[in-house]
């Protein structure tokens, strides 16, 4: 069979119609994703007593095991034990594992990004009488911004293509759509090439952002 262009127009408006899921997915998680991210980068630069080990066996495990097996273990798994995760529509249970597993590596993002700032720099702000807030606002904090933006760009972007595994769960996402037309077209070649260029298109204007933004930065500071 070779390629059809023709019915690889055709299938593309019907790929997109579904974009609205996959960047809802992507919205939710990545908000929640950098909540989880910055509470357990502060835990972890304050080494906070009691929560720190915690924190860090958490971002093991979740960094060292495949999304698609914490997907099933949270969604067919703990819903044996759970009655809320057992009634957790497929959709919210897709975005809560999105937000922890890259909250974990979001969090490493911050972390670093923070222990990059030069320790001189506090004890200077502190010997001039700044305040902690002062000191984590107007120097910490944009350091680390400037740091962390790239890697967390990245982890977005992982985002992203991490929520084509939503159709595993019958979410009717991007993937959710090619997977019912290719069960009654069987032009897979096609419509998975569509795919493809649709998730491109998306990275490719995240990346433009990023670089919009980090220019920005760059000129402030």
């Amino acid at each position: 069979m070779r390629f059809d262009i023709g019915y690889f127009w055709q299938v593309l408006p019907k790929i997109i119609a579904k974009l609205d899921v996959t960047l809802k997915l992507t919205l939710i998680g990545t908000v929640f994703a950098l909540c989880i991210g910055v509470i357990i980068a502060i835990i972890a630069y304050y080494r906070v007593k009691i929560l720190y080990p915690i924190t860090r066996a958490y971002v093991f495990l979740v960094r060292g095991t495949p999304i698609v097996a914490q997907l099933y273990f949270f969604y067919f798994g703990l819903a044996l034990y759970s009655k809320i995760i057992m009634d957790m529509e497929p959709f919210t249970a897709v975005a809560t594992v999105m937000s922890l597993n890259i909250g974990a590596f979001m969090s490493e993002s911050i972390r670093g990004a923070l222990l990059s700032v030069d320790g001189g720099q506090k004890e200077a702000a502190l010997s001039l009488g700044m305040t902690n807030l002062q000191l984590v606002r107007r120097i910490i904090v944009p350091q680390a911004f400037r740091v962390a933006l790239p890697p967390l760009f990245n982890d977005m972007i992982n985002l992203i293509k991490m929520s084509s595994l939503a159709f595993m769960l019958g979410v009717a996402d991007i993937m959710g759509a090619a997977k019912i037309e290719g069960a009654s077209t069987f032009r897979y070649f096609e419509i998975y090439a569509a795919v493809m260029v649709v998730y491109l298109l998306i990275i490719s204007i995240f990346s433009l952002l990023h670089k919009y933004l980090e220019k920005k930065c760059a000129n402030a500071y």
